[in-house]
């Protein structure tokens, strides 16, 4: 894993006992270097800072050794995972529900993998959720509010794309992470996080709403990321945990995207 000099030399300082060579971080496993990068990710997100990391590691290290740990080197990222999960959940980003699904997700795969073999982890929609997610009504805060459905061209949407002279857009939110209901509270600070990266990618976006027309969930608060392309609906779908977004072109067409691991 390449890191650039600066931020090697800052990540050293917050973490001296994060294990280095003469070429970097070292680990012993794939799944070390990927628990690594995407700390890294979050961190450079603006979703905690290294003094926050450094204070949630140290936690779990302390409460490993409190538990009889040895502290021989070979579980430090084990720590480092846990503290992980904490901080992400503590930052909204995930819940401990999604934590817990997503670690029987894990054990259901594992068992059925041939030994030997990668460990595929396989995401599935019912029907059901992709007959809402047809059916619901994709509103747009504009001046008058614009009601999109999917599949059904929109003149006022292609025309508030040309004023804003945007070849295509997304609706996405940040609201209940892969079909997992999260507090009002834990919702609107992920929403937060979703309009501040939006505004670091450069974009205007516009207010929004998810409708469900028979009132079966709640409406959830959306954006319309103007000049979005597919790359950055699925950089944001993944990011933000969302099963779908709509896609929409430059003639007004809303269609719906699903999350890549459903490609």
């Amino acid at each position: 894993m390449t890191i650039d000099e600066p931020k090697l030399q800052e990540l050293r300082a917050a973490l001296p006992e994060l294990p280095f060579d003469d070429q970097g971080p070292v680990f012993r496993a794939p799944w070390e270097a990927q628990a690594f990068a995407m700390t890294l990710a979050l961190h450079e997100r603006g979703v905690f800072t290294w003094p926050e990391w450094a204070h949630a590691l140290s936690e779990a290290i302390n409460e490993a050794q409190a538990s009889g740990d040895p502290d021989l080197g070979d579980t430090y990222y084990a720590h480092w995972l846990r503290a992980l999960e904490r901080l992400s959940t503590a930052k909204g980003c995930v819940s401990g529900e999604m934590l817990a699904q997503r670690r029987i997700e894990w054990d259901e795969a594992a068992r059925a993998t041939p030994h030997g073999q990668p460990i595929a982890l396989k995401r599935t929609l019912t029907a059901a959720t992709l007959a809402a997610y047809r059916a619901a009504i994709y509103r747009i805060h504009a001046q008058p509010d614009i009601d999109m459905k999917i599949g059904i061209a929109n003149a006022a949407v292609a025309s508030l794309l040309a004023r804003h002279e945007s070849e295509s857009a997304v609706f996405v939110t940040a609201f209940n992470p892969f079909g997992h209901v999260l507090s009002p509270e834990d919702n609107a600070a992920r929403q937060h996080r979703l309009i501040e990266r939006v505004e670091r990618m450069g974009l205007q976006a516009l207010p929004g709403a998810g409708i469900d027309p028979l009132n079966i969930w709640l409406a959830e608060t959306s954006l319309l990321v103007l000049g979005a392309t597919p790359q950055i609906a699925d950089a944001l779908m993944t990011e933000f945990g969302q099963n779908a977004v709509v896609f929409v072109d430059s003639a007004g067409l809303p269609q719906l995207r699903l999350h890549p691991d459903y490609h």
